[in-house]
């Protein structure tokens, strides 16, 4: 009866300790590092200090499973490149940074644990998502944005396209003019003319009706003076490319957009700093985005969530 008692109380344990088990499955690997389901729900019931400790990484207003599954994979494919640069993030340097934003914020251990306890975190937890952070802030330092440029033009071109209903917009360009005369060609059907000028860019050859088509280049101008109608025209014109035919002073005109520039005004200036700064923050997710999936290749990884 003891012997059976026994056994009984056994076969409770390995059945616990196996269910134990099940609850805490391996949801994915990463080389030779083990990612459980526990440690995935725990962050998300960690968030609150996640997003503050590391917002760069915790960016988002909720997270589904599967984000915050990468967000754990990435960490390692970050950890393992770092370590290929030869930079390993030590304890040292996390308890440094800690010391350093204790002081930045005027508290000390013993509030900053008690604060931890009241959002449900612990010390161990905020210390690794802060080597995370630091790790992170590494990685975009030394591999990412070396990569990214954000151009004065692109800065331009961006507030030109969210101010494009501004009058007060002031506009630069350079041009090539290609100019003929009504009388000098054929009844031109809706787009042909746009069409030879496309061709005559590309091979320099042009129909023997289109012989007498002249091209002049023009440097620097600006909106101020110009008809409202070639004003329009060439604002809805891209750089690069072609303008539809206009009219004006007796000839079709069709006008090569070499150069588009915005003049700088005070609305401009204002605005520059924030502009390009949100551009290489978006260049800077897009090509972040490219590395992950391009370095999930050169790793063995394995999910089953």
């Amino acid at each position: 009866m003891k012997f059976t008692y026994l056994a009984l109380i056994l076969f409770y344990l390995i059945q616990s300790s196996v269910q134990a088990a099940l609850l805490d499955k391996i949801s994915a690997i990463v080389d030779d590092n083990i990612i459980t389901l526990s440690q995935v729900v725990r962050i998300s019931k960690n968030l609150t200090i996640k997003k503050s400790v590391a917002p760069m990484i915790y960016d988002k207003e909720s997270f589904s499973t599967a984000d915050l599954m990468n967000i754990s994979i990435n960490k390692y494919l970050i950890r393992a490149k770092l370590l290929e640069l030869g930079y390993t993030i030590t304890d040292d340097q996390v308890e440094s940074q800690i010391k350093a934003n204790e002081k930045r914020l005027n508290v000390d251990r013993k509030s900053l644990m008690n604060f931890l306890k009241e959002q449900g975190s612990t010390f161990d937890e905020y210390f690794e998502t802060l080597r995370e952070a630091i790790e992170y802030s590494y990685f975009i330092n030394r591999v990412i944005t070396p990569n990214i440029s954000v151009s004065e033009q692109d800065v331009k071109n961006t507030y030109f396209k969210k101010n494009i209903k501004d009058s007060r917009l002031n506009l630069k360009y350079t041009l090539i003019d290609y100019a003929i005369s009504p009388s000098d060609t054929p009844k031109l059907a809706k787009g042909q003319l746009e069409q030879v000028v496309r061709q005559y860019r590309i091979n320099g050859i042009l129909p023997a009706s289109f012989s007498s088509l002249t091209s002049t280049s023009l440097d620097d101008i600006t909106e101020e003076g110009i008809a409202p109608e070639l004003k329009n025209l060439l604002k809805q014109t891209d750089e690069g490319s072609i303008s539809s035919a206009i009219l004006l002073n007796g000839q079709n005109h069709i006008f090569y957009i070499v150069k588009k520039d915005l003049v700088e005004s005070e609305a401009f200036a204002k605005q520059k700093d924030k502009i390009h700064d949100d551009l290489f923050e978006i260049a800077t997710k897009n090509e972040s985005q490219l590395w992950f999936e391009r370095e999930r290749n050169k790793h063995y990884i394995k999910i089953s969530l």
